[in-house]
């Protein structure tokens, strides 16, 4: 699964969107683009009502439309150029707010960034608003970043609330005294640098800033407060925003990008990638492997999608332990997994290949209740002029011949196992097994079956309920009675056990058998519904055969009872659930 990066861009929104400023982002003409909350909030407009409109029709007054001042504030200003005056905004329902309005041209874009701070109960009082006043503290106390300003030599001159919980001290010792007080030495060199920018430059700047050996990450913004005699930079106003957990949400994405969630290995995308660079690369001698998961369907359809992922990542620890820590293993689908080998001979990757395979092995020696198969392709290429696409379908070619050879046989052996996981489970023993065998044998000779199908009958005994592999432990093995959730979970077998049996060669020609011998002869039985001889004669022997070993050897819900009253349980269910005529013949060859 590809994941798109976090960039920095996505970052700036979200600043813009949660920003507690009121802002805008406009076109060279003034035309609103985007509106974030805070200036809805404030203006009164909706999101459709703002767009498209010019903020500056928004602003009160014909002195700002046909003075000076007005016309060179609203033209072209330059990136990183900061420009604030006082105006009064028009709100939708016909009021006036007082208000700060900071425009600033936004690098290489040509549009424009307006911010609108209200001042109205400033300016009610009288009193002027200004960065390098003590009364602006009262709307830079709300935020959670932390702002301070600095003269030249990097001397505290303000600090807000956040700022002076964040260094841990008394405002009071904090004024007036040097960053480089509080700060390391490779910090405070690197923040003098950036300060002495904003003088030289006279524009404001935005950096990275990493702390706490790297745990902790700040977006600082630099902006120049100008001398208001001179215009020339006179202090310089820092807003440090924590992005600490963004930039931990950015590293998150960049590597799910670039690897699979399940196996943690790359992914397709970057395994592609590197085939590219591979292929302008100075590597003449490059390997090719292939690896493909046996088997991996059936475990899914049986034994649910959790065990097949347990699988695969059972799968792709093999594979990674068989390589370099650079070699750039990668599941490139469901249950193929690829690796590159650049400069490797033939004989290296012969001797990879060989102990995967022994790994796989002992794997399986372990694990009898989850088995592990994976067929192997590879391909070298051994000069530049052959493509890593051309290498690739080579190898992947070479994998599918090896898995044409061995993963039918493969199927066999998980089908096996999961035969004897029933056992182990205790749901069935033997000794049943080897009584059913006998019962379906008896009946099926005396209605004359032929030996082919008296072979699929005795087939159809060992295998009937595979299915019960994919049916809770807790349901199978439960006391008393089942409820009705628990009995239609318990249904679900006939069409597990279907589908084991069709991925198995041997088990093919008996699949409709297994789903069809729970169907009762007058419909009502399941999974389809069948009544009277569209059953299979062969599934209606099963049923009366597993029916009677049911009740005479017993099953955790149900106690067992004399062969007696089994047999007259089947004669009173003949017609009705089992075949009448099968059910004479049975009861004749048991009494």
């Amino acid at each position: 699964m590809a994941h798109k990066n976090l960039d920095r861009s996505d970052i700036h929104q979200a600043f813009f969107e949660s920003s507690e400023i009121a802002a805008i982002i406009a076109d060279p003409d003034g035309t609103i683009l985007h509106a974030n909350r805070q200036f809805l909030k404030l203006s009164k407009y909706g999101k459709g009502d703002i767009q498209k409109k010019k903020w500056p029709e928004l602003v009160v007054g014909g002195d700002l439309t046909t003075t000076k001042e007005h016309q060179e504030f609203t033209g072209p200003n330059g990136p990183g150029t900061a420009q604030s005056t006082n105006f009064k905004l028009a709100l939708k329902d016909g009021s006036v707010r007082d208000v700060l309005i900071i425009r600033n041209g936004l690098k290489g874009a040509g549009y424009t960034a307006v911010s609108f701070i209200d001042i109205t109960e400033y300016v009610r009082a009288g009193k002027r608003i200004s960065l390098s006043e003590e009364k602006y503290r009262s709307l830079i106390e709300s935020t959670e970043d932390s702002v301070y300003m600095m003269d030249r030599d990097c001397r505290y001159l303000f600090v807000n609330r956040q700022a002076v919980r964040r260094l841990g001290v008394d405002e009071s010792d904090i004024i007036g005294r040097r960053y480089a007080d509080f700060h390391n030495a490779d910090d405070a060199f690197d923040f003098a640098g950036h300060v002495e920018k904003i003088f030289e430059w006279n524009t404001s700047l935005s950096y990275e800033h990493k702390s706490d050996n790297g745990k902790r990450c700040t977006l600082r913004t630099l902006s120049p407060i100008p001398d208001p005699k001179t215009g020339e930079t006179k202090y310089v106003a820092v807003i440090s925003k924590d992005i600490t957990e963004l930039k931990k949400t950015e590293e998150k994405l960049k590597y799910l990008s670039l690897h699979d969630p399940l196996t943690n290995l790359y992914n397709r995308a970057y395994f592609e990638e590197e085939m590219h660079r591979l292929d302008n690369s100075r590597f003449e001698l490059v390997g090719l492997i292939m690896c493909d998961v046996d088997g991996l369907k059936l475990i899914n359809d049986t034994l649910g999608h959790e065990r097949g992922d347990e699988l695969l990542m059972r799968a792709s620890q093999i594979i990674r332990r068989s390589f370099r820590e650079n070699d750039v293993v990668a599941r490139v689908g469901g249950d193929e997994f690829a690796v590159l080998l650049p400069n490797t001979p033939r004989s290296k990757v012969e001797e990879i290949c060989a102990r995967i395979k022994s790994s796989i092995a002992d794997y399986n020696r372990k694990n009898r209740n989850l088995p592990l198969g994976i067929s192997i392709g590879f391909s070298i290429r051994s000069s530049p002029g052959q493509g890593m696409t051309e290498l690739y379908r080579e190898a992947d070619n070479n994998m599918y011949k090896e898995k044409l050879f061995g993963s039918q046989q493969f199927r066999g052996v998980i089908v096996k196992n999961l035969l004897a996981t029933i056992e182990d489970i205790g749901i069935t023993t033997q000794h049943s097994a080897r009584r059913l065998k006998k019962l379906v044998t008896a009946l099926g000779n005396a209605v004359g079956l032929p030996e082919k199908r008296m072979k699929d009958l005795v087939l159809l005994a060992q295998f009937h309920d595979i299915g019960n592999i994919g049916v809770h432990h807790r349901t199978l093995l439960k006391e008393g009675s089942l409820t009705q959730e628990e009995l239609l979970e318990m249904r679900k077998h006939c069409d597990i056990g279907h589908r084991i049996a069709q991925s198995s060669a041997n088990l093919t020609h008996i699949s409709e058998y297994i789903l069809k011998h729970h169907e009762w002869w007058n419909g009502a039985g399941y999974p389809l519904g069948l009544s009277g001889e569209d059953i299979p004669l062969e599934s209606r022997i099963m049923a009366i055969a597993d029916a009677y070993e049911a009740m005479t050897a017993g099953r955790p819900h149900r106690k067992a009872i004399s062969r007696k009253k089994a047999l007259q349980e089947l004669k009173e269910c003949a017609g009705r659930q089992f075949d009448p005529e099968l059910v004479a013949t049975f009861v004749k060859i048991v009494s």
